[in-house]
Parts: structure tokens; C-alpha cells; sequence
């Protein structure tokens, strides 16, 4: 028998998942029609609500998602509770048992636009992939980043929050192309923040959003 008993101090963590394919594809749907209707400047006449207002994103194009809703919230709502289970997370302030998804929005961010380090309200939140239109390989070979000690964050979304000593440490997720459909899910008050990409002219699409 071990001589030394070691426990880990009480946290929370991530939960990760999967979005299924016929959500995946109402979102796709319904993104390819928020886009036409920017490009062509009939967000007003499709009810499609801008939300750059209240984000924190540097992104140009940020929108609510609507029409998916019906599929996704289901889905969502499940995550949420298989979350709080798991991390038997029900924070004082919000200990709400039958969560319920308050707000979801895309991301069509272009290269060198920001993400920058922000949280959010409510009590859980999420972001899934819908379309990443780079390699990290090639975003750590651009000439500003391939020299930096920090070349392995290039690009990448991640975490930021404070260890039991009160350190600061990070969490990256290595997204990239392939990550399409993959979906996190965290507390709502966690820090995060996306670094901006370089390799390419099309859009990085991600959904987000609260449960409360």
C-alpha cells in the first residue's frame, strides 16, 4: 500500500461532445442564409438580429441564431444537466437545476479579427465549430509566429483562468480544420478568448452561447 494518500482540491472542468448531424446541418442552413442576407443587405427584411452590440468579439459579422433553435436547445439543455452532473456544478448565484438555453449567436470571423479575453453571463456556456478554414501547421509557419515561444498558441482558442495557488494558467483548444461539429461546454464566468488567424480569406464559423 502507498504510503502517501493525494486527492485533487475541488474544480470544475470542460465537457465535450458532438453536435448531431441534423442539427449540424439546420445550423449550416441557417448560417448560409444570415450570410446572404449580409452580403446583400437584407438582414432587416429576414429578421436577422446583429449582436455586436453585446459581444465582446472585435468580429464584424456576429448574429442570432434563430431557426435552428428547436433542434438545438434540446441538445443543449442535455449537455447542460449532463454537465452539472458531472461536475456538480450549481453555483450559488444561479443553482438552477432545469437549465434552459437564453442566447445563441454565430461568429463569421476573418482572419485578424479577435476574440478577445472575456467571459460570459448566466450559468453555462458553449462554442461548437461549424467551418475552420486553416491548419495550425500553417499558422505556426507564418513569419510572426513561427519564431515566438508562443508558437504553439497561434490561432488557437483557449482558456484562462487562476490555479489553486493563484497562478494564471491557460488552456488551449487546438481548433482546426477537422474540428467541424465538435462542441465545449464550461461555465459561464470561465475567461476565453480566440486568437486570430492569418492563413486564409474565408470565414472561421463558430456558434455560441448561455444557459440559465
Amino acid at each position: 500500500m502507498d504510503k502517501f494518500e493525494h486527492s485533487h482540491l475541488p474544480n470544475v472542468g470542460l465537457t465535450n461532445a458532438q453536435v448531431p448531424p441534423e442539427i449540424y446541418q439546420a445550423l449550416n442552413k441557417e448560417i448560409v442564409d444570415i450570410h446572404m442576407a449580409s452580403e446583400t443587405g437584407t438582414l432587416d427584411k429576414n429578421g436577422i438580429v446583429q449582436m455586436n452590440h453585446s459581444l465582446a468579439g472585435q468580429i464584424t459579422k456576429e448574429y442570432q441564431i434563430t431557426k435552428s433553435l428547436p433542434l438545438l436547445n434540446p441538445f443543449l439543455e442535455e449537455m447542460g444537466r449532463a454537465y452539472q452532473k458531472e461536475w456538480n456544478y450549481y453555483p450559488k448565484e444561479n443553482p438552477n437545476k432545469d437549465l434552459k438555453v437564453e442566447s445563441v449567436w454565430v461568429n463569421m470571423q476573418k482572419n485578424q479579427e479577435v476574440n478577445p479575453l472575456h467571459n460570459h453571463d448566466g450559468t453555462l456556456s458553449f462554442v461548437a465549430w461549424l467551418y475552420v478554414p486553416f491548419k495550425l501547421e500553417d499558422e505556426r509557419n507564418v513569419e510572426n509566429c513561427k519564431n515566438s515561444r508562443t508558437v504553439e498558441l497561434a490561432s488557437t482558442f483557449q482558456f484562462v483562468y487562476t490555479t489553486a495557488l493563484g497562478t494564471i494558467a491557460n488552456c488551449p483548444m487546438f481548433v482546426e480544420s477537422g474540428w467541424e461539429g465538435r462542441i465545449v461546454m464550461f461555465p459561464a464566468k470561465l475567461l476565453h478568448m480566440v486568437y486570430p488567424f492569418q492563413t486564409s480569406d474565408e470565414y472561421r464559423i463558430s456558434i455560441a452561447g448561455n444557459l440559465h
